[in-house]
């Protein structure tokens, strides 16, 4: 049996491949509408096999659950950079330290280190980001040193 979906993609029940690109495509309220569709117009004299309403149900169940699971990441990733963002607010103020390396015009890398004051702290593209007060944006994996500001010395 062969269903035609609006779109134009084909599924056979066979087709494991083909139900599953065309599964992707779909919502659950729309595979819903199909799997009723196909049954409302499927032969009398030659009913749908009950494996295969079985399989087509499970394959239901596993998209459901495949949604549900992809919204619950969705909400634990925005509030883990909610949260980590919040506990990254205590920097400000911190004096820092971090290398940074160069290459001149010889080609010759040269590693120096450079620190300044947290003055906020932000988060662009799912990174939390430190800005100095020497205008810098300094990534927290490359500090090497934090320190309170009044404890700290000359920034270079």
């Amino acid at each position: 049996m062969s269903i035609t979906v609006n779109s134009g993609s084909t599924a056979t029940n066979s087709s494991t491949s083909s139900t599953s690109s065309v599964n992707s495509a779909l919502d659950k309220n729309s595979f819903l509408k199909l799997l009723i569709a196909q049954l409302t117009n499927q032969d009398p004299t030659s009913p749908m096999d009950s494996a295969q309403f079985v399989s087509q149900m499970a394959d239901f169940t596993t998209l459901e659950q495949t949604q549900n699971m992809s919204n619950a990441i969705d909400k634990l990733v925005a509030s883990q950079s909610d949260q980590s963002l919040s506990e990254q607010a205590s920097m400000i103020g911190k004096q820092i330290s971090w290398s940074e390396t160069s290459t001149d015009s010889n080609g010759t890398s040269n590693t120096h280190s450079i620190s300044g004051v947290v003055q906020a702290v932000s988060l662009k593209d799912g990174a939390v980001t430190y800005q100095t007060d020497n205008g810098y944006e300094v990534d927290p994996s490359s500090i090497s040193e934090i320190s309170n500001s009044e404890e700290a010395g000359q920034s270079d």
